[in-house]
């Protein structure tokens, strides 16, 4: 039988208290305590690569063109009924194209960070960083052009789909520019956030594909976020 625990007098110090709790306990309180901290580790990690986009969203002029182009993309995934291939394809060419983007805008801070007055060095490393951006952008182009090419007939029978993300896809593109580009004010892209998702809404009913119209809703909702979190992303 196991001995009861005596009782803690005043004036115990702290690390008496901690001398009376078994070995096994207290291992087990240290696995939880660094379990916690890697957790929070993750948690933050995540947090700082969503900050890294939304914040080369916000300031990069090419990263706009290229999320704007990317919705598009996700618009007419959703009307035409591709196959697998094509729609791995076409997504993982998009996210590519926005993921060298982001790198290239990494690439660049770092240059301009470390040097400050014209370098040739610093030249050329920017312009091969902005050519691996510029390469990959073509090679989705082509990508998607060779997808739409070999199935045109598909494309041709999809004439009521077509014309419908054409009503409400064009308005939606250009509401999510705006919200790009506009001087910053929070009614309005509110007002314009609620309209945006409203015209995604009833193209998604419509969908032919749920992960083209998960994609769009992504786009959206990013473009949205970077301009609501502005002043925190700007410091």
């Amino acid at each position: 039988m196991e001995d009861e625990a005596e009782p803690l007098l005043p004036g115990t110090r702290t690390k008496d208290v901690l001398a009376r709790i078994p070995e096994k306990q207290t291992s087990s309180i240290e696995e939880i305590a660094q379990l916690y901290k890697q957790r929070a580790g993750l948690l933050r990690a995540f947090w700082f690569a969503q900050n890294g986009l939304l914040r080369t969203l916000l300031t990069q002029r090419n990263m706009k063109i290229h999320w704007i182009s990317g919705l598009a993309v996700m618009l007419v995934g959703m009307a035409l009924e591709l196959d697998i291939a094509s729609r791995a394809s076409v997504i993982f060419c998009v996210i590519m194209v926005l993921a060298l983007e982001t790198l290239n805008t990494a690439f660049e801070a770092f240059v301009d960070l470390h040097v400050k007055q014209f370098a040739r060095h610093a030249m050329v490393a920017k312009d091969a960083a902005a050519a691996a951006v510029l390469l990959m952008a073509l090679g989705a182009v082509v990508v998607f052009a060779d997808v739409l090419f070999h199935r045109w007939r598909m494309v041709l029978a999809s004439g009521p789909a077509i014309l419908r993300t054409v009503l409400f896809g064009m308005p939606l593109l250009v509401m999510v520019t705006t919200t790009l580009v506009m001087k910053r004010n929070r009614a309005l892209i509110a007002i314009l956030g609620v309209l945006s998702i409203g015209a995604l809404s009833y193209l998604a009913w419509f969908s032919r594909d749920e992960v083209f119209s998960l994609g769009a809703l992504a786009f959206v909702v990013g473009a949205l976020a970077c301009r609501m979190l502005e002043p925190r992303l700007s410091t």
